[in-house]
C-alpha cells in the first residue's frame, strides 16, 4: 500500500510540474491548478528559502505589502488590486 501511495504522489507531482511548465510557456495560468499545487506543497511541509537571487525573493519584491504591515493595512492594499 505504501509503495502504491508513493507512486500516486509521484505521478501527481509530475502532473503538476508538467501543467505548470505548460502554463509558463503559454502565458495562460490556471489558478485552480496553481492553488492545488500550493496546497500539496503545504500539506507535505515543503518549505523554501527566500534568499537573495531566488525566484521567491523576487516575488517578495513585487507583492503589494511590506514587512511588518498590519493586517488591516494589508487588507486595504489588497483591496486596491
Amino acid at each position: 500500500m505504501r509503495k502504491r501511495m508513493e507512486e500516486l504522489q509521484s505521478r501527481l507531482i509530475d502532473t503538476f510540474s508538467l501543467a505548470i511548465d505548460d502554463m509558463h510557456q503559454s502565458g495562460e495560468y490556471n489558478a485552480s491548478i496553481l492553488g492545488q499545487a500550493r496546497q500539496l506543497l503545504k500539506d507535505n511541509d515543503v518549505i523554501t528559502s527566500a534568499a537573495e537571487g531566488t525566484p521567491l525573493n523576487d516575488l517578495t519584491k513585487v507583492l503589494p505589502f511590506q514587512k511588518g504591515m498590519a493586517d488591516d493595512d494589508f487588507e486595504k492594499k489588497f483591496a486596491e488590486l
